[in-house]
């Protein structure tokens, strides 16, 4: 109480020499006392900044550490997209054959995508957060700029002093965090190739423009969270900021730019939710929606956080009494510290479940496309290349109708170009027993015929020339023994009944051995009229003489194309993984400084008789409830996003081959709320071991 008493003092003189300043009369009588004040103006303004700094230096050292953290990171990936953006390390792609260039390009541009969306993400989270910590601890100073306000300061200097008490670590730190991101650039990099780009050739090192965009991020972030906070403050009447410091209540009304806020991003929400954009991508109306319902939750967090919290604090007060019933009253009441904690859960669970939802409904939306219009029954994959087994087994099965293989291969081109169309994708055609329907699982030939192809001759796929007339061009195919093939186009053909995606076709089985990189084959089956699909799949599947073989159905096959896309897609967890981190650095701030800050009200309570454990396990159960809002409100917003995915999708395919994840919003919701309890736990019970010993 000495302490408190003695800042309350420094800011009533600070206001008084601020107060008598411009207070000289315009009748004069005071000039050379004027210019005394004015010069002591700058020493009680830098006096009461350090006084401040020492007395609150709890909850700064961890808003540092959090700030420094998020910078290590932010700074890191983005040297590193920098990095893979120029090709650090990389051999000369001038001197490779058009293949190999054509690939290395492909792996550097998916490599700096990754990397990008990494740094937007730490960025875009750290910025966020930053600009939440910086408001939380603006907020509670409510009583000590109010004091100041009494005293005579005016506003603008209220603003000025809490610029430079929050600025000046907050600059430090994001200083010294983005310049020791240049540490973790080299293993940053190793992990992003390790995530599906291994055969990438680069050696990251640091880029000053990656330390400079994640210093000057967070370093605007901190300042417009500042001023913002501090203007909110000082808009109000000094009285009204007191009384307002002493209840801090979470029923208040909604401000109307929240409201027009949350309105609007009801409205985006509901049209990406319920209305059809002609032209429009999933992917588009997935982080349009993820937007829409991060600004309602963002707009209304001070207002659902305590309503979450204090239903949710009902069976908490009912099981642990007076520990339950404690941590409901603040959680309900501090709806500022309710908040700090549970916007880095809403964020995190938000965005790492948009992202993933985006990018497997993106595949899945992609698969259920592509094989929707094919007309087989049951397909078949195989690993190899011979297609006797194949040929033997169809072909004697009399409840085989028509089959037909085909294998993605990738070609090389002759030419010197950078492009990346000097690697085509070529689908080879292999009839492996004709029958009446064979027609509807063969390419539609929009120009010429299936007797056109053969040996020397090849089909473009429609779409894929930006010639009006392509027939007669040649195209000149390197295979894997460096050997050139040039080969005519004589028909145009549309792959939509094959779902196949070259881009071109060929129906020569010598010419498809020579590939330099075949992907597999894939055989379209039609059954014989009355027989049963899944008989007659239990019956191939028991034939094959080779290994790798496997027949399913069409649904089965999606199902497992989806899943494919998951280990494809390694660097989801990684992403995961980053905004896990973000979210631990955050979350555990928000939790100690809710602890620091609430130190005095904790001597009060022990000197009236409250036991240490009692506030130790209310502190526990208070974060844990701050968790379970975060969790609800985020699974409110994610109900959002999968209605979206639903109603995109569920009229094309049944959703059940569509793995949206669940497991990851479950996992991280629990972690969250583990770390949650294990950090305010360990702060409490540490800060009141430091009140006994004091006592």
């Amino acid at each position: 109480m000495r302490k408190e008493h003695t800042m309350e003092g420094k800011s009533l003189s600070l206001g008084r020499s601020l107060a008598g300043t411009g207070a000289a009369g315009p009748t004069g009588g005071g000039g050379s006392q004027t210019a005394g004040r004015a010069k002591a103006r700058t020493p009680g303004l830098a006096s009461l900044v350090r006084s401040f700094l020492h007395e609150h230096r709890s909850s700064y050292t961890v808003m540092v550490l959090a700030v420094m953290a998020a910078s290590v990171l932010t700074s890191a990936w983005a040297q590193v997209a920098i990095a893979a953006r120029k090709g650090d390390g990389m051999p000369d792609t001038r001197a490779m054959n058009s293949y190999d260039r054509a690939m290395t390009l492909s792996l550097q541009d998916g490599a700096t995508l990754i990397s990008i969306m990494y740094a937007c993400i730490c960025g875009f989270v750290s910025i966020f957060l930053v600009i939440t910590s910086v408001g939380f601890l603006i907020e509670r100073r409510r009583r000590e700029y109010a004091m100041m306000r009494l005293s005579g300061a005016s506003p603008r200097t209220v603003r000025l002093i809490s610029l430079l008490e929050f600025m000046i670590p907050v600059g430090l730190a994001a200083l010294v965090g983005s310049l020791a991101g240049c540490l973790l650039v080299p293993a940053f990099a190793k992990s992003l190739i390790n995530s599906g780009f291994e055969a990438l050739e680069m050696t990251a090192h640091p880029h000053p423009m990656g330390i400079v965009l994640a210093f000057a991020g967070i370093l605007l972030a901190g300042l417009l969270g500042t001023w913002f906070a501090a203007r909110r403050i000082t808009a109000i009447s000094p009285i009204e900021a007191l009384q307002d410091s002493g209840n801090r209540s979470g029923t208040k009304s909604i401000g109307p730019l929240r409201l027009i806020i949350a309105l609007a991003g009801l409205a985006g929400g509901l049209a990406m939710v319920y209305h059809r954009f002609k032209g429009m991508d999933i992917e588009i109306q997935i982080m349009a929606s993820t937007g829409c319902l991060l600004v309602i939750i963002g707009a209304l967090a001070p207002v659902l956080v305590p309503a979450c919290a204090n239903l949710i604090g009902i069976p908490f007060q009912l099981a642990f009494r007076g520990a339950g019933l404690l941590a409901r009253q603040r959680a309900r009441k501090e709806n500022r510290s309710s908040t700090a904690v549970a916007v880095p859960i809403i964020l995190m669970l938000v965005i790492v479940t948009g992202v993933i939802a985006l990018g497997r409904s993106s595949w899945a939306q992609e698969a259920i496309s592509r094989y929707k219009p094919v007309a087989a029954e049951i397909m078949i994959t195989t690993d190899t290349k011979d297609t006797r087994d194949l040929d033997r087994q169809l072909r004697s099965s009399a409840d085989v109708g028509s089959a037909v293989t085909y294998s993605k291969e990738s070609w090389r081109r002759a030419g010197n170009t950078d492009s990346k169309s000097d690697a085509p994708f070529i689908s080879a055609m292999h009839i492996n027993k004709s029958g009446k329907a064979l027609d509807t699982i063969s390419p539609a030939f929009i120009t010429g015929s299936a007797a056109d192809l053969g040996p020397g001759k090849v089909a473009i796929s429609k779409g894929h020339s930006q010639e009006k007339n392509p027939l007669g061009r040649t195209l000149t195919l390197i295979d894997k023994n460096e050997k050139r093939h040039t080969l005519t186009i004589t028909a145009i053909v549309d792959m939509t009944p094959t779902g196949q995606t070259g881009e071109y076709l060929i129906m020569d089985d010598s010419l498809s051995q020579l590939a330099p990189d075949n992907r597999g084959l894939t055989t379209l089956v039609r059954t014989a009229p009355r027989v049963q699909t899944n008989d007659l799949i239990s019956k191939l599947n028991a034939s094959w003489d080779s290994k790798g073989i496997k027949a399913c159905t069409k649904k089965e096959y999606i199902r497992s194309d989806i899943q494919r896309s998951q280990k494809v897609q390694r660097a989801m967890p990684q992403i995961a993984n980053g905004a896990i981190v973000l979210t631990a650095i955050f979350l555990i701030q928000a939790c100690a400084i809710a602890v620091n800050e609430r130190r005095q009200e904790n001597r009060r309570m022990q000197a009236a008789g409250v036991s240490r454990g009692t506030l130790v396990c209310s502190s526990i159960w208070e974060s844990v409830i701050d968790a379970l809002s975060a969790i609800l409100l985020s699974a409110l917003a994610m109900a959002g996003v999968l209605a979206v995915i639903f109603h995109q999708l569920s009229d094309q395919v049944d959703m059940s081959v569509v793995p949206l994840p669940y497991s990851y919003f479950l996992i991280m919701a629990l972690w969250a709320i583990g770390l949650a309890a294990a950090a305010s736990g360990l702060y409490s019970w540490f800060s009141s071991r430091a009140n006994t010993t004091r006592r």
